[in-house]
């Protein structure tokens, strides 16, 4: 089943326009420039950008900037509690809440079963 996603803003602004190569591909070029702009270090690398595509009843087109999230990394978002504690732990360091534990040096050379 196609996934529903409701625009968390209804005002597009017009960034350029172009025709389908010979290949299907349209140029992304001028929007790429804009999302940079307005997303900045959000955004990263082009080549870590992804696009998700929806299309509306009219055929019009919503490309959603997203970044994607490694296999390894998934389990994180699949716990809300887990996740709850990373997002509290960040918030508390952005406030400069932190602890200092001291070296673990000493738990180096300790075998991890």
């Amino acid at each position: 089943m196609p996934q529903k996603i409701k625009a968390s803003n209804n005002e597009f602004e017009f960034v350029g326009q172009g025709g389908i190569d010979e290949r299907k591909r349209f140029s992304l070029a001028k929007a790429l420039g804009t999302i940079q702009e307005r997303l900045g270090d959000l955004v990263g690398g082009h080549q870590d950008l992804h696009f998700r595509a929806y299309v509306n009843a009219a055929g019009q087109v919503l490309l959603d900037p997203a970044r994607t999230v490694p296999i390894r990394e998934m389990w994180l978002y699949r716990n809300r509690v887990a996740l709850a504690k990373v997002r509290e732990g960040l918030a508390q360091a952005a406030q400069g809440d932190t602890h200092d534990l001291g070296s673990f040096a000493k738990h180096s050379d300790n075998k991890i079963d």
